[in-house]
């Protein structure tokens, strides 16, 4: 029996120290895992599932190979499935279960697109010519998709090859190794220690009483439960059990009362009922060990068994968790279609997964801000309005337009101040994902006397950001806090939380600048060393009190559809819009003529009239509201006017 159990022993030790050594060699799983896009149908863009990068921990590296040139951008998935909107497109969804092949996805729609190449929405963007190899890493916190395409017209590149990281670890090969080692120096010790005999009783033969050390001491035990249970039926004798190493002792049945009594015979020890029991008994347990290492083999070999699918599991990544792979087969056949990705069940939207993120990163908006800056440049050192239309739009492309063709007949007429991306003082940026999207930042370059605020504008998503206003910081007036890692942005009308709307602080400012006595007098202020206010109704004031032949009318009414509004680090906002300031003229008698200076002569074909004349200047203007419950008064933060118009009634 011990012969049996070191045997045993040994070969479960060797079973176990051979699983974790296949671990460590021929079980190791790989360290990369890489799958092939099948052939789908063709389509002028592919996006890849966002949930793809995070498949498995690491660095995912794509090998993209087509004809002629073609980019692949990394953005956000909300932002991604916009640009993407209507235009057929296929989709890399996830691996399939064998983990050698991506799940590709075909989406039916529009056959072309423009270019996605410069689009702000692209964090990062890479170009190639016949082959790429692309190393996916998040450029930021949270999730990213990426967007193949050539040009928008032609396929876009269908070899695809995705190699992710795989997961190597083998935790249970060094306690196999040394569980094995164990086992089997248990086992040889086992057949090599031999343990110590004991004496044997009178009588005993060295084939019946003696056996094994472990048969005589179940026999003893046997023999000690057989005497205890007829202890219990008698009142006289008692039976001892033997001691390991003798046979069992005699034992004499009590005296009955009855006449007819007679001494009982002694039974010899190799000849007792105990003893043929325990020899009984002692052969069941032998059979039972047999069954133990049965047992014990058949649990050692679904110990490997188990490694060995282990290891190999470790090799295959599991199907995509997105929702598309979920339900899309390893290749699309062609032909066939499924949700547009820009498509999402409730509660499951590309823009729920983009949460509060901020529409733009840091590196993102100072490359935005370049490119405005430089188009601006060229426009303004060209005097060329359509130099400016790729980035500058609404108030301030009309502003600078205008401004253009003044100074080309009066060389005197100042021009606007310069746009600078340099020393950038601060950025705004919202975090409301849909479209129209704004952001601000506050620069101070060259040329700049004071800090300017540059209001940018997206109103797609295929369209790239805009300027739209450029207000200069008031002399001594201090800029509000506000958030730079994401910050609301509420509509014009929108009061919550607010003092007063957007809408209702820039119609303040608008009669606090036609009125002297504004009932907004006292709720809208500005720094003493800042007075565009002021300026602006003493300029009025003057232009009533010298104009004898002419009866004036001045109004500043808010453009509609111009306000942007910022919520600030304190609860409040920072309104941003344009005002438009009308000059109106009207002669008092026949005969009377008014007067206009050479700016606006150069817009209204002349310098004199007997008719009238209106001038109209846009006012870019920023108002900081503060937050409701506040007695404090709204303020002036910056302003600024240009002429746009002017003309003879």
């Amino acid at each position: 029996m011990r012969f049996k159990t070191a045997v045993a022993l040994v070969l479960l030790g060797l079973l176990t120290l051979l699983a974790g050594i296949g671990q460590k060699t021929f079980w190791a799983p790989p360290e990369t895992i890489t799958a092939t896009a099948p052939a789908g149908t063709a389509a002028p863009l592919t996006v890849f599932d966002e949930k793809l990068r995070t498949l498995h921990p690491g660095t995912v590296k794509i090998n993209v190979k087509g004809e002629g040139s073609f980019m692949l951008a990394a953005g956000r998935p909300d932002d991604v499935d916009a640009w993407v909107a209507k235009t057929a497109h296929n989709t890399v969804a996830g691996v399939s279960d064998d983990g050698t092949s991506l799940q590709l996805v075909h989406t039916d729609g529009e056959a072309t697109a423009p270019s996605p190449a410069g689009s702000d929405l692209w964090v990062t963007t890479e170009n190639a010519s016949g082959e790429m190899n692309y190393s996916w890493n998040a450029p930021a916190d949270g999730d990213w998709s990426l967007l193949l395409a050539a040009d928008g017209t032609k396929p876009a590149p269908s070899s695809i090859t995705m190699t992710f990281p795989n997961d190597t670890s083998t935790p249970w090969a060094i306690p196999f190794m040394v569980l094995g080692g164990l086992l089997i120096i248990a086992g040889v010790a086992l057949m090599v220690l031999k343990p110590k005999s004991g004496s044997r009783g009178p009588g005993a033969s060295g084939g019946d009483g003696g056996g094994t050390l472990f048969a005589r001491r179940a026999q003893a035990k046997a023999e000690a439960r057989r005497t205890s249970r007829d202890s219990q039926d008698s009142t006289a004798g008692t039976t001892q059990p033997a001691a390991p190493g003798q046979a069992a002792p005699e034992t004499t049945a009590p005296e009955k009362t009855t006449p007819e009594n007679t001494a009982p015979e002694k039974t010899a020890p190799g000849k007792t009922s105990p003893a043929t029991t325990s020899a009984g008994q002692a052969k069941r347990a032998g059979g039972m060990a047999r069954r133990s290492g049965v047992v014990v083999a058949l649990l050692t070999a679904a110990a490997v068994t188990g490694t060995s699918v282990a290891a190999q599991a470790s090799q295959t990544p599991a199907p995509s968790p997105s929702a598309p792979a979920a339900s899309a087969p390893a290749a699309s056949a062609p032909g066939s279609t499924a949700p547009a990705s820009g498509d999402a069940t409730p509660g499951d939207s590309a823009a729920d997964q983009a949460g509060d993120a901020p529409v733009l990163l840091d590196a993102q908006f100072r490359r935005v801000l370049e490119q405005v800056a430089g188009v601006v440049d060229a426009g303004d050192a060209a005097k060329d309005a359509a130099k400016l239309a790729p980035r500058v739009a609404k108030s301030e492309l009309e502003v600078r337009t205008q401004n253009y063709k003044i100074r080309s007949q009066v060389g005197s007429y100042e021009a606007r101040m310069p746009v600078r991306s340099t020393k950038l003082l601060t950025t705004v940026v919202t975090n409301k994902r849909s479209w129209p999207r704004s952001v601000m930042a506050v620069t101070q370059g060259d040329g700049n006397v004071v800090p300017q605020l540059l209001t940018l504008s997206q109103a797609s998503p295929r369209e790239n950001y805009k300027l739209i206003n450029t207000t200069p910081l008031q002399p001594g007036a201090t800029f509000p806090a506000i958030g730079r890692d994401g910050t609301e942005t509420l509509a014009p009308a929108d009061k919550s939380g607010l003092l007063y709307s957007g809408e209702e602080a820039l119609a303040g400012l608008g009669d606090r600048l036609t009125t002297a006595d504004s009932a907004f007098k006292d709720k809208l202020v500005e720094g003493q060393s800042s007075p565009y206010i002021a300026d602006t109704l003493a300029y009025q004031a003057d232009v009533v009190a010298s104009g004898v032949n002419g009866t004036f009318a001045f109004t500043h009414n808010v453009s509609p559809g111009s306000t942007v509004v910022f919520r600030t680090a304190d609860g409040g906002a920072l309104v941003l819009g344009r005002l438009n300031f009308a000059f109106d003229g009207t002669p008092k008698a026949a005969g009377d003529k008014l007067a206009i200076g050479d700016d606006a002569a150069a817009l209204a074909g002349g310098k004199e009239t007997s008719t009238g004349m209106v001038l109209n200047f846009a006012e870019s203007v920023a108002v900081y509201v503060p937050p409701a419950g506040s007695t404090d008064p709204m303020k002036l933060v910056a302003a600024t006017r240009g002429l746009v118009g002017a003309a003879f009634k």
